[in-house]
């Protein structure tokens, strides 16, 4: 028991961890038959079977039998609780049952189960099965065998699953993120970091100093808007910003309304300096000209979003830019900035 205990908390990848332990659990509880099973998303009668020593047959059209599976049916009206055929149904009435003859007729010779339901989240739930082909049934010390383990099992899939989730959060945000440049922390309404895209980390210790680091890598003025907003959710932070020799590190803060288990993302950006803009040209150019030749160095989506307004008003800005200046495109801009410094 100790080592099938130690097992369950040895990895994070579903099927392993369940798969080990299953080997083991059939040296303390003998079956001919086994099946550990976790709810999928998609529904609560769709699995993803992470052990499943019993004929193939058995799991094709699962979702069309559970109507019919007078095991599943038990267990789900006492969740956590071990339970063996007698306390499900009276001999006759399984001898009849649509489960028992399935079994039968495709090869298992279905006599004696042993069965519990996981359960720790109303938004999922797992089944631990038992089937012995023989007249020999579960003892007494089988079942608290398999009680006293069922706790271990529902936290190991609670576990998996919620490294899982962070895992596919993480993968998400990178995907998502990477072709805007951005890296991302996610974190949750009481502060805890959820998930943070691959290159977060990198950046943090290409801005910030380690005696800046605290022990989860988050800087001392960043760790600050996040107790900000975890005290008061409705605060609005602008954003943080440090200078470096050709960029400045730009972190805002967003909401994430209606994402399970996250409330608000960090956002990491590198943008490019704002370029010197001569005395001449300030007496040429609008105000509004002014702001997006400073910006020349960014991309036109990055501008249009930090000056709060569209694209096509950043092209029409430096179509009279270039104009009024006799210059003929961004490149050149730039170079004559600099310049005339």
């Amino acid at each position: 028991m100790l080592d099938l205990v130690a097992e369950l908390g040895g990895s994070l990848d579903l099927h392993e961890v369940l798969g080990r332990a299953y080997g083991l659990l059939s040296q303390l509880v003998p079956a001919d038959h086994g099946a550990l099973c976790v709810s999928r998303p998609e529904g609560h009668a769709v699995y993803d079977w992470a052990v499943a020593e019993m004929p193939e047959r058995f799991f094709q059209g699962y979702a069309e039998m559970v109507p019919h599976d007078f095991v599943r049916i038990s267990v789900a009206e006492r969740p956590n609780e071990v339970l063996r055929d007698t306390e499900m149904l009276p001999r006759a009435a399984m001898e009849r049952s649509y489960l028992y003859n399935h079994c039968r007729d495709i090869g298992m010779q279905l006599e004696h189960v042993m069965a519990v339901m996981l359960r720790d989240d109303p938004s999922w739930h797992g089944g631990l099965i038992l089937y012995r082909d023989k007249r020999v049934s579960f003892s007494d010390r089988e079942r608290v065998i398999l009680q006293k383990l069922t706790r271990h099992f529902t936290n190991a899939v609670k576990n998996c699953r919620l490294f899982g989730s962070m895992a596919a959060r993480a993968s998400l945000l990178d995907g998502v993120l990477s072709g805007i440049g951005h890296e991302a922390l996610v974190f949750s309404a009481s502060g805890a970091e959820v998930a943070r895209t691959a290159g977060a980390e990198k950046m943090l210790r290409a801005w910030f100093k380690p005696t800046e680091l605290d022990a989860g890598g988050l800087p001392e003025p960043l760790a600050a808007r996040v107790a900000s907003l975890v005290k008061d959710p409705h605060a609005l932070l602008d954003p943080f910003w440090r200078s470096g020799a050709l960029a400045e590190l730009k972190v805002s803060i967003q909401k994430l309304p209606g994402l399970s288990g996250a409330s608000f993302v960090m956002l990491l950006e590198e943008v490019p300096q704002l370029v010197p803009i001569p005395l001449p040209w300030l007496k040429v150019l609008t105000a509004a000209e002014i702001k997006v030749a400073e910006r020349v160095c960014w991309d036109n989506a990055l501008i249009a979003s930090e000056l709060s307004i569209t694209e096509l008003t950043v092209k029409k800005h430096f179509s009279h830019i270039f104009d009024k200046l006799g210059i003929p495109n961004r490149a050149a801009l730039i170079h004559m900035a600099w310049r005339q410094r």
